[in-house]
Formats: structure tokens, C-alpha cells, sequence
């Protein structure tokens, strides 16, 4: 008996035991080889792909600005409202706000954005005001957002971290208005703010730490902080000696400003000329470059001016004491100025 199988390659395989039926067997197993061998070599149908559709250059640039549309529609309407406050003013002058009149000014934040930024804010003073909100939950807002603020700006997403960082100063702002404005300020109140302040700062600059952790960048954000909390506490410590060392240009309003503004539009130029792998968002690094650089001149000039401020202090010669008198400790001590304010009866210190 003869039979036969095919192999992968359809090429028939015989094995014979016994022949019988002679050439007629052979035959037709030859003839069902051919026919196998055929059909396996035939080549097989196929799909024909479908044609590559054509994309514009411009679809990753949309998708890119449409991203940014809520962060770019607020700066739209902050835009819109400039320019209404800008034709108010040249038309009936500058509406001055008598709290921000009695404060000092500086060069990066003039009086008439000062005076922009409280017209905008005063309907929602307004409304604060008649809902009795306390000043002190006005405050842990702001912490709150300034934490929220934190946690974008770790995650890439600088447009929401910048203003939510703006936001968080705009509360700033409001709780101490709406305080003085309800008849709720107190030192406690004054304490709070100060100290959520500072940990406003800490928590948006661990954001941009952990974001710039591989990079340069980090020393940068690591200078600034150390700036801006030396501009704190060089004040605060000043006026706990009695000596308002509120000088210098970068305060806590300054640095809150440009750095959000800056912050929250730097997507902007990374979406027209994106970097290559990680996002760097350069607008933003820079200007934490100029930070470091502005907050320790400012931190170092308040430290030379409260300096010379105690330097200048009459100081008298320590007497000696008479027999039976406990001894008098240090060999010298200040005369007492009658004209500043001991550290007890500072009231609402806020070190900027």
C-alpha cells in the first residue's frame, strides 16, 4: 500500500510499504501531489492599504492653544478690564483707594496698578463684606489655593499653577480689606495671615522644586525661596527690635505678581516653539533667575538697613552697681528711644 502527506512547503512526501495496483496508484498520487503543491504556492490576497491622510502642520499647534483657552481667556478678561480702568482714569482720573494711598510703593508695582488691581477686586469686596465671611476663612482659602497651585505646578500644568498662585494672592488681599472693613482686625488675625503667607511661598516653590528636581533649575528655585523668606523675616525681625525695615524693591506683593503672571502664560511660548522632550517652559526660568537675584539684594539691603538703624542707637555706659545691688549683666546698654514702639505694642505686623 502506498500513502502520502504534504510538508509546509507543499511538496508531497511517499511512504510505500507494500505496492499494489501498480502504475495506476502511482499516477494518482503524483497528480494529488501536483495539485497540493499548486494550491500552497498560489500567492495570497491581500488588503490594500488604506492612503494616508493628510494633516496640517497647524492641527498640534490648535490643540496646543486649545489647552490654553480657559488660561488665555482670563488674561483676556484681565486685558479688557486694564483697558476699561485705563479710559475711566483719563476721563474722570485715577480712583485712589485710601489704603493703598497711605502705603508705600515701589518701582515694579506702581500706584496705578495698585489702584487697578482694587477697583477690579472691589465688587467682590462687596459681596464678601455683605455675606459676612469671616477674614480668617478668607485666609485658609488663600492657603488652600496656593496648595492647589502647588500641586499643578509639580504636575507640569503651569497655566492652572500660575493663577491659582495669583488667585491665592488676590484672597491674600482681601481677607485683611474685609477685616478692616467689617471691624474684625485683630493681632491673633494678623499672626495667621503672616504665617499662611509663608507657607503659601513654600508650598508653590515645592511645586516648581519638584517639577525642575533633574534640572539646573532647581538651584534656581531653591535660591529664590531662600530669598524670599529672608525678605520675611529680615522685616519681621527688624520690627521686633523696633526698626520698620520695609524697604527694598522685590516684596512679597512683587514677587507674587510677575512670577504668577510670568508663570501662567510661559505654556504660551512653549506652545509656539516647544522644547524638545521635557518642557523647560524658559519664560518661567528665567524669570525664577531674576527672582533669586532681586528677593537676596532685597533681603541684604534690609539687613544693612536695620543694621545701621541699631548702630545708630544711643548707647550709654552700664554704671556700677551699688553694695548690696545685684550685679547689672553686659557692660553696655541701649538708651531707650522714646519715640519707637516697643515689640509688645506692634499690633498687625505683616512682613512682606
Amino acid at each position: 500500500m502506498v500513502w502520502g502527506n504534504a510538508n509546509s512547503r507543499g511538496i508531497l512526501v511517499v511512504r510505500a510499504g507494500a505496492v499494489k495496483g501498480g502504475g495506476d496508484t502511482v499516477a494518482r498520487v503524483r497528480a494529488f501531489g501536483t495539485a497540493l503543491g499548486a494550491q500552497r504556492l498560489q500567492p495570497r490576497s491581500r488588503k490594500p492599504m488604506p492612503a494616508p491622510v493628510p494633516t496640517s502642520s497647524l492641527v498640534p499647534l490648535v490643540d496646543r492653544f486649545a489647552a490654553l483657552a480657559p488660561a488665555l481667556g482670563l488674561c483676556g478678561a484681565f486685558l479688557v478690564a486694564l483697558a476699561v480702568f485705563t479710559i475711566r482714569s483719563r476721563r474722570g482720573g485715577v480712583p485712589i483707594d485710601a489704603e493703598v494711598a497711605a502705603r508705600p510703593t515701589s518701582r515694579l508695582l506702581g500706584p496705578f496698578l495698585r489702584h487697578f488691581l482694587v477697583w477690579t477686586l472691589a465688587p467682590f469686596e462687596r459681596v464678601l463684606v455683605r455675606l459676612r465671611v469671616s477674614p480668617d476663612a478668607i485666609t485658609l482659602g488663600s492657603l488652600a489655593i496656593a496648595a492647589g497651585a502647588g500641586l499643578a505646578l509639580a504636575a507640569g500644568r503651569f497655566a492652572l499653577g500660575g493663577w491659582l498662585y495669583l488667585f491665592a494672592g488676590i484672597f491674600d488681599i482681601l481677607d485683611g480689606r474685609v477685616a478692616r472693613r467689617t471691624g474684625r482686625v485683630t493681632r491673633g488675625g494678623a499672626y495667621v495671615d503672616s504665617v499662611t503667607d509663608r507657607y503659601a511661598e513654600l508650598l508653590v516653590f515645592a511645586g516648581l522644586a519638584w517639577y525642575y528636581r533633574s534640572t539646573f533649575v532647581l538651584a534656581l528655585v531653591l535660591a529664590a525661596l531662600a530669598g524670599s523668606m529672608m525678605v520675611s523675616y529680615a522685616r519681621a525681625r527688624g520690627e521686633g527690635l523696633g526698626v520698620d525695615g520695609k524697604v527694598g524693591t522685590m516684596q512679597r506683593p512683587e514677587r507674587l505678581f510677575y512670577l504668577g503672571v510670568v508663570i501662567a502664560h510661559a505654556p504660551v511660548g512653549e506652545a509656539l516653539w516647544p522644547s524638545p522632550g521635557y518642557p523647560m517652559y524658559w519664560p518661567a526660568v528665567i524669570a525664577l533667575g531674576l527672582l533669586a537675584l532681586s528677593s537676596n539684594a532685597t533681603a541684604l539691603r534690609r539687613i544693612a538697613y536695620t543694621l545701621r538703624r541699631l548702630d545708630d542707637d544711643p548707647v550709654v555706659p552700664a554704671r556700677t552697681p551699688a553694695p548690696g545691688e545685684a550685679p547689672i549683666n553686659g557692660s553696655r546698654r541701649r538708651a531707650q528711644d522714646p519715640l519707637r514702639r516697643p515689640a509688645s505694642l506692634l499690633t498687625h505686623i505683616r512682613p512682606t
